[in-house]
């Protein structure tokens, strides 16, 4: 089933939330059939962003992404019966990524900000109809979309930078943690004061 969403959270629809929906943490999963350029092209891609990681900077600095996750599948594995495992005409796209906000909000990012790498990445997919306009490729992406048997998140809450400036947090708060029986009320005042300081990005 494909999946519309707000800034609400997405509903399908029956009117109730899909499974790959957990608080305010969404999961994403598109296939999508690669072209015979793209079985020489994206393996020396996936390499080259491996070993230059500043290539991926900007989807890093996007904070409302969990994380995001491209591989190629050449064949299915076993499972048991009545499944067997098989080798795939053509080889697939696998595209993963967890994320908070809305879906809509969420290919608008990709489109806008990361342009040429949507392109590198799906470029070479069969019906990949460029990342702008929006409309297009979210009518794509619509069309390859799988929705999760199950998803799980740890803290459905909590955003992703949520998340980040407690565990900066709990990284300043420490050291005061551990020195403050130590301490006269002046010298835990001043500590205090310093730990405020220090940690205001993070409060």
């Amino acid at each position: 089933m494909s999946v519309h969403a707000s800034s609400a959270g997405p509903i399908t629809a029956t009117g109730t939330e899909p499974r790959n929906h957990d608080g305010q943490a969404i999961a994403i999963t598109v296939f999508s059939t690669i072209r015979l350029p793209g079985r020489v092209f994206l393996p020396v891609l996936f390499l080259v962003t491996r070993t230059f990681p500043k290539l991926t900077g900007t989807l890093r600095q996007l904070s409302f992404i969990h994380f995001a996750r491209w591989a190629i599948i050449r064949r299915l594995p076993y499972n048991g019966p009545p499944q067997r495992k098989r080798r795939l005409r053509y080889p697939h796209m696998y595209f993963e990524s967890n994320f908070n906000g809305g879906w809509e909000e969420y290919i608008d990012a990709f489109s806008h900000i990361l342009t040429s790498g949507m392109t590198a990445f799906w470029g070479t997919s069969y019906g990949f109809p460029k990342p702008l306009p929006t409309a297009p490729f979210k009518a794509y992406i619509q069309a390859n979309e799988t929705e999760a048997d199950h998803y799980y998140s740890a803290y459905p809450d909590a955003t992703s930078t949520m998340i980040q400036r407690a565990l900066e947090l709990d990284a300043k708060l420490t050291p005061l943690q551990r020195n403050a029986e130590k301490m006269d009320p002046d010298a835990f005042a001043a500590a205090y004061r310093a730990f405020l300081a220090d940690a205001q990005d993070a409060l």
